[in-house]
């Protein structure tokens, strides 16, 4: 399995965000490619400073927590 690890900087999650087509608002945050805002794994929209990791493929987005982050591997790697 590839692993990519990353700053936890704002300025990085803006550019990783950036490479999926998303921006972020004036907020902060994270808006779509149809300017909305991204809604998370756990339902709920999604700041720049709390984003973890994206899913590829699907876009599934996750927080930078140990609760989101598990939750996202029982339900999306571990089946």
């Amino acid at each position: 399995m590839l692993t990519i690890s990353f700053s936890n900087d704002i300025k990085t999650k803006k550019f990783i965000a950036g490479l999926f087509g998303n921006k972020t608002d004036k907020e902060n945050y994270v808006i779509g490619s149809k300017g909305d805002r991204v809604i998370d794994s756990d339902g709920q929209e999604i700041l720049i400073n709390d984003l973890g990791l994206i899913k590829k493929g699907s876009e599934i987005y996750v927080r930078d927590n140990i609760i989101s982050m598990v939750s996202f591997y029982r339900n999306f790697i571990n089946k």
